[in-house]
């Protein structure tokens, strides 16, 4: 919760709706879903990636479930692949949870740093 003079406010979450592009850097301070194309760096407390997005760029976050796809390096603690995630580049991460049986690090094609 954040303070707002003397009123306390939840994070509200944010998202990317799937009939929208973005280039460039996205910078959030709570939850983000992305469901459209982001091109460019992306941070945030927790991402989700939803099925049929696509990432081009770094993605940051304490928390990320993905769904779509990644082309780029991935950071966070705890780091989540359903069984639609599609993703080319490293995974840094203290984490790594491959969900679905049709899941597996090949599918995924990344390149694992465990974060230790």
């Amino acid at each position: 919760m954040s303070r707002d003079g003397n009123a306390l406010q939840s994070e509200a979450a944010s998202s990317i709706g799937s009939g929208l592009s973005i280039v460039g850097k996205i910078v959030g301070h709570g939850p983000l879903t992305i469901f459209g194309h982001v091109e460019g760096e992306v941070r945030a407390s927790t991402i989700v990636i939803a099925k049929g997005a696509q990432i081009e760029g770094k993605v940051s976050a304490e928390e990320m479930t993905i769904g779509g796809y990644v082309k780029g390096a991935i950071h966070a603690n705890r780091v989540k692949l359903n069984s639609t995630a599609v993703i080319e580049g490293d995974i840094v991460h203290r984490t790594l949870v491959i969900e679905g049986s049709d899941a597996s690090m090949k599918k995924a094609r990344a390149i694992v740093r465990w974060n230790v």
